[in-house]
């Protein structure tokens, strides 16, 4: 019987083991074969980055990636105009007012190729990307392999067409403008466009293509309100992306926003980005050199996969849903999708379990359930705890080795497929000593504190169900899983389930359902969260915990030798602990000291509205001559601080002295009166007006094409202007700080210097209006 049992258990061991990696690798990148030509979409990217950035701030780079779009897709056969009878593109003109901007003139390009097939309904799916980018990189990921793919996909499907491919739906590509800077162009084709016979009230379907890096797996991270039959329509198509309801409400909870944002509230449709590369997202990194070609297959896949399934597909159906799904992948193999009632009939059957469990419990028993309880707890909030100091203690290695500075400290985001693997290695090791201390000093067995787990899954499952019910299922099914085998373990007599371990099972079932959220959150969000992961795989690992807490004194180099010897083992549990714990803390020293793994990027470090620039060397001048560099984002710190004078860290910014360089000081702009006129030094310069003590109620700009008035409130106002223009108050005063930034002022550029970071002249000088 001892046999059996270690037959039993060295294969729930294994199972374990590889539903562990499964659950890695659902979401690693691996590429996907597609229809479309992945030369061609490279061939796109690097065109579209050739110009440098093509941010709105970046007028011609961002007018001549409109023309390349024009350009290509007049090759493909599609022409200029409003029809719906022929494939055709039209350019719409917009202007994209916004209470923090000078009007923006821009430009989106709305592709329509007409259904064809004797069944034709009039209705239509779309695809849409945006063009521009942010000012300090090239866009080539975000979101420039967006608008290759979509690219690819017009003359695929042009060519398809002429062979005789059927197309029930209209399909359209919306190439939009502005979107880094406040959806301009997907909130202006939601508000004003109305070409191809209302366009708008006929598209039923929306893909929005995004990007969060430079590489990674792609997955669907958004929908719309009762999205039910559009999950199972995903789910039908979807053979290589990953998703979960959890990553919808969490990105609905944040403060973020895509060229989505303005279609979710009428149209079903779907949302999508890769998540991995965040060290490159938004910076000058973002270039055709760091495209990650599994992610450009990826997006193609789904892209074509989507349009061969919505070409003739009902697209009113879609609609008929009354609420939306709980869903998640489960190793690539298919997409578990179930309505909000179930879940709460799920909790009900998980609530008459423990109910029955407990009343049939004699009081000892319930006593040491609640000793596991605390056993349980001590475990979580020790690893969270060993997590979060862990995060900080190889910060400080790395500032050691001279990988970050100390002031990153807090910062560094560390996104790294080991480091996910040695957080769990650190919950194990933790839980396991916490069970095996806990349950000698409060003197309960282990099967105490097993069923104490099983009904805190069940309880954390049942109270998602009904406050957080999309995020449910983390718990639910686990939760009903660990109840029922404790009421097997409890009520059949005649066989000792106990010792088959069962439990294990059930966590080598639950790995495919929290791996990946702990794997992808760790890309998207960052390690400065690290205590949550390292909770979270407390609770996802606990029953292993369990099993390896006796057995702790035999896992150690000590023991081994003592066991082949065929001596008595006499070591400590803390020693094994202890070789649990080397391997984790021994990679977690290795990522710290490479620069690679460490990133500030993902903490809002590039913040487009504080500068053009955010990763920048800025020269500041005053009116009184003040000369001073500044350093703005510490990655560039870092690439910088051999070239920069002696630096000082301020409390958002590094500020160095002198005098060396010789600029072009003055700031032509004129001040009469209540007057400003704006005369930039440089066309692609951005002026910063701020408005302080003003008894003005309104200031009115006017650039030769608009008028804009701005109302003041609280005697305070904030505009960035872009453009010559003349800023006039309208009665009364004001104290005007102008700020101009001259975007990569060549004569800041150190001797000998050959990377990629920004340098900004930014002149300041104090005015009174009025």
């Amino acid at each position: 019987m001892k046999k059996l049992n270690r037959i039993i258990l060295i294969s729930l061991s294994v199972i374990l083991f590889l539903f562990f990696i499964l659950s890695l690798v659902d979401t690693m990148e691996s590429n996907k074969k597609t229809n479309f030509e992945q030369d061609n979409i490279m061939t796109h990217v690097e065109k579209l980055s050739e110009n440098g950035p093509r941010s709105i701030l970046h007028k011609e780079a961002n007018q001549k990636a409109v023309d390349y779009i024009v350009e290509q897709l007049e090759s493909y056969g599609i022409t200029l105009g409003d029809s719906t009878t022929t494939a055709s593109y039209v350019v719409q003109e917009f202007v994209a007012e916004d209470s923090r901007y000078q009007n923006w003139y821009l430009e989106n390009v709305i592709v329509h190729i007409p259904g064809n097939s004797s069944t034709k309904t009039n209705e239509a799916i779309m695809f849409m990307g945006h063009l521009d980018s942010v000012p300090m990189g090239d866009g080539a990921s975000d979101d420039g392999v967006a608008i290759a793919v979509m690219l690819e996909a017009c003359r695929y499907y042009m060519e398809k067409i002429e062979e005789g491919f059927t197309l029930s739906n209209d399909l359209v590509f919306a190439f939009v403008n502005g979107e880094e800077y406040g959806m301009y162009g997907s909130k202006a084709f939601v508000n004003e466009f109305n070409g191809f016979n209302n366009l708008l009230d006929r598209i039923k379907f929306v893909t929005n293509l995004e990007s969060r890096g430079s590489r990674g797996t792609v997955i669907m991270f958004e929908t719309a309100a009762n999205n039910y039959n559009t999950i199972k329509l995903f789910s039908s198509v979807n053979e290589s992306i990953f998703t979960c309801s959890i990553a919808t409400l969490v990105y609905d909870m944040m403060p973020n926003y895509t060229d989505f944002t303005p279609f979710k509230e009428a149209f079903q449709g779907l949302n999508m980005a890769n998540v991995s590369g965040g060290e490159n997202y938004h910076t000058q990194n973002d270039n055709f050199e760091n495209v990650g070609s599994v992610y450009v297959s990826q997006q193609a896949h789904i892209v074509d996969s989507l349009i061969g399934k919505l070409a003739n597909y009902r697209l009113q159906d879609l609609y008929e849903a009354e609420e939306s799904a709980i869903f998640f992948s489960y190793l690539n193999v298919t997409t578990v999708i179930y309505k909000h009632i179930f879940a709460y009939i799920l909790a009900i059957i998980g609530i008459a379990l423990m109910v029955l469990n407990i009343l049939l419990s004699k009081e000892s028993r319930l006593v040491k359930t609640s000793k596991g309880i605390l056993v349980l707890v001590s475990g979580l909030a020790l690893t969270a705890a060993v997590t979060l100091v862990g995060y900080y203690v190889f910060q400080y290695v790395a500032v050691l080795f001279n990988v970050i500075d100390i002031n990153m400290v807090g910062t560094i985001t560390y996104s790294n497929m080991a480091i996910v693997i040695s957080i769990g290695v650190i919950a194990l090791a933790v839980t396991s000593l916490t069970a095996y201390f806990g349950t000698k000093l409060l003197k309960i067995s282990y099967s105490d504190v097993r069923r104490a787990f099983a009904y805190t899954h069940m309880f954390l499952g049942v109270v998602l169900s009904f406050v957080l019910t999309d995020v449910s299922y983390l718990f639910m099914l686990s939760g009903l899983l660990l109840v029922i085998n404790e009421v097997l373990i409890s009520y059949i007599k005649k066989v000792d389930i106990e010792k088959y371990h069962l439990e294990l099972l059930v966590t080598a079932l639950y790995f495919p359902i929290i791996i990946p959220v702990i794997n992808l959150a760790t890309s998207a969000l960052g390690m400065t969260m690290s205590y949550v992961y390292g909770l979270v795989f407390a609770l996802a690992i606990f029953d292993i915990a369990l099993v390896i807490a006796p057995v702790l004194k035999y896992v150690s180099i000590v023991a081994l030798v003592q066991k082949v010897k065929k001596v008595e083992v006499k070591t400590c549990p803390v020693l094994g602990f202890v070789h649990i714990m080397a391997p984790a803390l021994i990679t977690l020293f290795i990522v710290s000291t490479i620069k690679l793994n460490c990133s500030v990027n993902l903490q809002g470090k590039q913040n487009i509205v504080k500068l053009p620039y955010d990763d920048a060397l800025v020269y500041v001048i005053d009116e009184f001559d003040n000369r001073e560099y500044r350093i703005y984002d510490l990655n560039a710190y870092y690439e910088l601080k051999d070239y920069a004078p002696s630096m000082e860290y301020l409390e958002e910014y590094y500020v160095g002295y002198g005098d060396s360089v010789v600029v072009e000081d003055s700031i032509k702009s004129t001040f009469n009166n209540n007057q400003l006129v704006v005369d930039k030094i440089n066309t692609k310069s951005i002026v910063y007006l701020e408005f302080t003590n003003a008894t003005a109620t309104s200031f009115t700009l006017t650039d030769g094409i608009t008028t804009q008035e701005y109302t003041i409130t609280d005697g305070t106002y904030s505009i960035k202007i872009h453009s010559n223009c003349t800023v006039t108050l309208n009665g009364g005063s004001a104290d005007v700080l102008y700020k101009e930034v001259i975007i990569d002022y060549e004569t800041l550029i150190p001797n000998g210097y050959n990377g990629n970071a920004h340098f900004n002249l930014w002149l300041t000088k104090n005015i009174n209006l009025g």
